[in-house]
């Protein structure tokens, strides 16, 4: 499961949606990708969690990947 870290910038590009972060950041660590991933709201956090989990049974269970996420 991803975890939150503590932001140092405020000048990044959202990973979900690709709009620029104004505001504090969301920021989290997975463990499978060792650059932290940005996020603009807690909306688009969600969002790439729930693909995150999904293709994570996907990968355990041996059913097929979905590739909107990596």
């Amino acid at each position: 499961m991803p975890f939150e870290l503590v932001a140092k910038s405020t000048e990044l590009r959202c990973t979900n949606c690709g709009r620029i972060v104004t505001s504090t950041p969301i920021v989290v660590k997975t463990c499978c990708v060792n650059k932290p991933w940005t996020f603009c709201s807690r909306e688009c956090y969600r969002q790439f969690v729930s693909k995150w989990t999904r293709n994570q049974d996907a990968g355990r269970s041996g059913g097929a990947l979905r590739r909107g996420i990596f």
